[in-house]
């Protein structure tokens, strides 16, 4: 079986061909605004790379978010329409999901910075349970909250912080490994931005 898995919340494009839970060629790389201009084409070029076509993919697996509004929208349509018109079963997973498994713990707190000194972020146990569910949520209040479970946590992210980070670096073995996915629907499925974008909070606020 073929998985395809497309990762979007970022500016940073990751995909990879997946046999049997093993990445049999991946890529990762920085396309900052020509995002929406590469992603598809990535796809493709790693699919003639290894003597693929659509037809041969038996899933996707779409990272929906948190992360950049832009970005997100970007892979879920891309996973959507093959998907829809290939009639590929799909699957959803978290950025924090993802986060999380490229790295090894007792207590692991993968983080994306949603500015203005909020965070998205997850916590998990070592065996990449999350003991505290993927939140919107005040930088401090996070850093109180990890204290109750650990006082020695491994924070991963893409972003910098002012303490001690694990930079970023996908390990879709590991993700695969421990099957943290769910099935949705094509037609239904949507990102997950956990928080408003700023043209909906303000437009909340002047009560219209």
């Amino acid at each position: 079986m073929i998985s395809l898995f497309l990762n979007t919340f970022s500016n940073y494009f990751n995909a990879a061909l997946v046999k049997d839970n093993t990445v049999i060629d991946s890529i990762y790389e920085d396309y900052g605004m020509d995002l929406s201009k590469e992603a598809l084409y990535q796809v493709s070029l790693l699919l003639e790379k290894n003597n693929l076509t659509v037809d041969d993919i038996s899933e996707i697996v779409c990272v929906s978010g948190p992360g950049s509004f832009t970005g997100l929208r970007i892979g879920v349509t891309i996973a959507k329409t093959m998907a829809y018109f290939k009639n590929i079963k799909l699957y959803s997973t978290s950025s924090l999901d993802v986060l999380a498994t490229s790295v090894k713990g007792d207590i692991i707190v993968p983080m994306i910075d949603a500015r203005r000194g909020y965070v998205y972020a997850a916590i998990y146990d070592d065996d990449y349970n999350a003991i505290m569910k993927e939140s919107y949520i005040k930088l401090d209040d996070l850093l109180e909250k990890v204290k109750t479970y650990s006082s020695n946590p491994v924070f991963v992210s893409k972003d910098k912080f002012d303490f001690e980070v694990v930079p970023f670096e996908p390990d879709l073995n590991n993700f695969f490994k421990y099957n943290l996915k769910k099935e949705v629907d094509s037609m239904t499925f949507i990102p997950n931005y956990l928080k408003k974008t700023e043209a909906e909070e303000k437009l909340n606020d002047t009560g219209y």
